[in-house]
């Protein structure tokens, strides 16, 4: 039985079959990664709070959906788990240009470094940039504001690798 081109493409890249084909690649995760690193170390989290960039991707029976994460850590430093406002404005400042010029998607997000600690949480945060955030999140053909699994927590995913001006979407531009 012949494999169509719509499974091939995204086994040869290592992704799962069910993956779009025309989605990123590992490849444009890679050289991406690096400028969106470039583009967040402009920012100063201050002692109190870090920034890491990684691979990112949704399971659907392996990789698919790839696009970076944008993680927001407390160091242990940290007075509260609460992600300031101003500091995912700036990531978001940061990070949503930088994949709109490298054509993948981001996805911003709060978390810890240390295995088992408590995860940052930006839905505080989120609520201040974008107002409250319903049950059903906040979805559109440019950026979506979901709420976690939990409802106690957000993230934020901008659709950079087909939309321009997403940060002006959002209403940060």
């Amino acid at each position: 039985m012949a494999l169509s081109g719509c499974f091939v493409i995204p086994l040869v890249d290592g992704r799962s079959p069910f993956d779009d084909p025309f989605g990123a690649s590992n490849g444009d995760i890679e050289r991406a990664l690096p400028a969106i690193d470039d583009a967040l170390a402009a920012i100063d989290p201050g002692a109190d709070w870090q920034i890491d960039t990684y691979k990112g991707s949704e399971n659907c029976e392996g990789e698919c959906g790839l696009h970076v994460t944008v993680r927001i850590s407390p160091t242990g430093a940290a007075s509260s788990s609460s992600v300031p406002a101003s500091l995912l404005q700036e990531v978001l400042e940061a990070a949503v240009p930088a994949a709109e010029e490298e054509r993948v998607d981001v996805e911003v997000n709060g978390g810890s470094v240390e295995y088992g600690a408590d995860d940052a949480e930006i839905l505080a945060a989120a609520e201040q940039l974008f107002g409250r955030i319903p049950e059903s999140g906040i979805r559109n053909d440019s950026y979506s504001v979901e709420l976690g699994y939990r409802g106690n927590d957000a993230e934020i995913m901008a659709y950079t690798r087909d939309n321009s001006d997403v940060l002006a979407d959002m209403g940060l531009g």
